[in-house]
């Protein structure tokens, strides 16, 4: 039977906000702008809140720290008094914790989230911002007292909180939440669901020689959320290169009445020319999305979209990945809601000219449940995760056909990594046991499988392939569950945050291969994890070149740990060499 979505379990969800659905500091300048959050939706019968997706249903106002008196500091640091465990909360002018009028701050910890927002409501706030102890974004559950819950809640970042609450310390930081569709008479805007962007966002060089063998198309579509109609918007897109400017390209006349789209998209009545070039220089690309009225924009946080993709020697990958290293890069861990035995994400590789290149290994990341007794995360330290690239042989046209199946799945590429320490949420990698040469015009699977319950595999939530899915029809990122797979995974708003590492047909291993190490800095104990195997000699040389120490290390999973102790404090250049003749040169800084 074709399985196209399944349903998740979110540890750490980034919902995407419905485009016009915003929360959004509108002063101090120094920290404006849309911040990307969750909110309470009625809809889930949990909470009594007031519905996001009716046009013009905000509030807005100043933030406010709840204060219950609690004492004592939760492990994040934060104050237990700033949680909102224990009402009535302190609501007093003269203690500066009024909450009176005001959006009440509290931080994530030790009880529901309903029980946290009804304490703020029933001392008179008018809205409820609750910070997270991670840096990502959660759906939040009403529990016990979310049904008493009448004033709209929202949940942020640790790191967005922080902002925010650092801030507050200086005045009023005045934010908006809700829908803001009619508030203006002037505002377009596009939305991430609603775009077709690049199809991968590393693709190796040796499948990008020219037009014919990298291209895609543009298109998106544009929203008034004005109480005007409007009727010359103009869409703009530009591709920036390594080398400068090398697409440039508009729509203009189009009318769009208030609260209604227009589609741009290739064979539709306003339609973009395809990307392609005659060769494509190594290097970081920027497309980006802009749309202009003709007159001011009241509210343009909202007018403009940038996405990256990347062409280098040896990465393939859907999510974004980190420029500084290419590699995917996960903002969230989701695992399937009914899920008792095996979970894999995986990504789906089919391409013209697959025979040229052959697949070394794997990126991934993790994260874990956090155990009720600590309060922390479950360690990762020792954990097994399962890599595989499969030959897809399922033979079908796309994602409407009824002969969609996973029932021809045949391994060619098998390894296993163990996670040397606790790598919560860290881009990881792990070899295959032989290089798997790929095939021209054939449908692979990579895949990473975890057995844990408590384990959360990686995935980006900033890149939203819903629109390519959809123009397209091809599956992108599938997910098994219990040995049953789903073509289009938990939604292609949820990318799996997979890699693979790439070589050339005929053309053995860089001599160079990457390497980090961690802790870093490190006391006495430094972890080298460098992307091969084997035996290697260890040199250490300080800033100056001389050699501080030598030694020999076998490196297992790609890993070893080096002992540091009697280094002076100071950076450190370490070079290993492998038998073959590989090498791998990074710094380490000694406290």
């Amino acid at each position: 039977m074709k399985k196209i979505l399944l349903s998740i379990f979110v540890i750490a969800s980034s919902y995407a906000s419905f485009g016009q659905v915003i929360l959004s500091v509108e002063s101090p300048a120094s920290i404006g702008g849309n911040y990307e959050f969750s909110w309470a939706d009625p809809q889930g019968g949990d909470w009594s809140t007031p519905d996001f997706t009716v046009p013009g249903t905000f509030v807005q106002g100043c933030l406010e720290l709840v204060e219950d008196g609690t004492p004592g500091t939760n492990p994040q640091g934060n104050p237990v008094s700033q949680e909102g465990c224990n009402g009535p909360l302190t609501n007093s002018v003269a203690t500066g914790n009024d909450l009176t009028g005001k959006i009440a701050v509290c931080y994530r910890n030790t009880c529901e989230f309903g029980l946290k927002a009804l304490n703020a409501q029933n001392a008179g706030a008018i809205g409820v911002i609750i910070v997270n102890r991670e840096p990502e974004v959660i759906q939040m559950g009403g529990g016990v007292e979310g049904i008493n819950v009448t004033i709209p809640v929202a949940f942020v970042s640790s790191t967005d909180g922080a902002t925010m609450v650092a801030e507050m310390a200086n005045g009023c930081v005045d934010v908006f939440l809700g829908n803001k569709t009619g508030l203006y008479a002037a505002d377009a805007g596009i939305s991430n669901s609603s775009t077709l962007i690049p199809t991968s966002s590393a693709v190796p060089v040796q499948l990008a020689g020219n037009a014919s063998e990298f291209n895609f198309d543009l298109g998106t579509r544009v929203y008034n959320y004005g109480n005007q109609d409007q009727a010359n918007v103009t869409l703009i897109a530009t591709i920036d290169g390594p080398s400068g400017n090398v697409y440039n390209e508009s729509v203009s006349g189009m009318s769009v009445v208030s609260g209604d789209s227009v589609d741009v998209f290739p064979g539709g009545a306003f339609s973009l020319p395809q990307f392609g070039l005659a060769s494509y220089p190594e290097g970081t690309y920027t497309l980006r999305y802009s749309v202009d009225l003709g007159i001011a924009d009241e509210y343009d946080a909202d007018n403009a979209r940038e996405i990256q993709f990347v062409i280098q020697d040896s990465i393939y990958a859907l999510a974004t990945t980190d420029p500084a290293t290419n590699r995917p890069s996960a903002n969230n861990g989701f695992r399937p809601s009914t899920n008792t035995s095996t979970f894999s994400q995986c990504i789906v590789f089919d391409n013209a000219n697959g025979s040229r290149v052959t697949v070394e290994g794997l990126y991934f990341s993790a994260t874990t449940a956090t155990d009720p007794a600590t309060g922390s995360p479950i360690d990762l330290s020792g954990e097994e995760i399962a890599l595989y690239v499969y030959r897809w042989e399922d033979v079908f046209t796309d994602l409407n056909d009824a002969n969609l199946a996973f029932n021809s799945l045949s391994p060619v590429g098998v390894g296993y990594y163990y996670y040397p320490s606790d790598l919560q949420g860290e881009t990881v990698y792990g070899e295959i046991d032989s290089p798997v040469t790929l095939e021209d015009a054939q449908r692979f699977l990579f895949c990473a499988q975890t057995v844990n319950l408590d384990l959360f595999l990686g995935f980006d939530t900033d890149r939203n392939y819903l629109w390519n899915e959809a123009y397209y029809l091809q599956p992108l990122g599938p997910i098994e569950n219990d040995g049953s797979y789903f073509a289009s995974g938990f939604g292609m708003e949820y990318v799996p945050a997979i890699g693979a590492k790439m070589g050339t047909v005929g053309v053995s291993e860089l001599a160079s291969v990457d390497g980090t190490a961690f802790p870093n800095p490190a006391t006495n104990v430094v972890t080298i994890n460098v992307e091969a195997t084997g035996n290697a000699t260890l040199t250490v040389s300080d800033i100056a070149g001389k050699t501080a120490m030598t030694t020999s290390v076998g490196l297992a999973n790609g890993t070893a740990e080096v002992n540091i102790e009697n280094l002076e404090s100071g950076v450190y250049v370490f070079n290993v060499t492998f038998d073959d003749g590989r090498t791998s040169q990074f710094n380490v800084v000694k406290k």
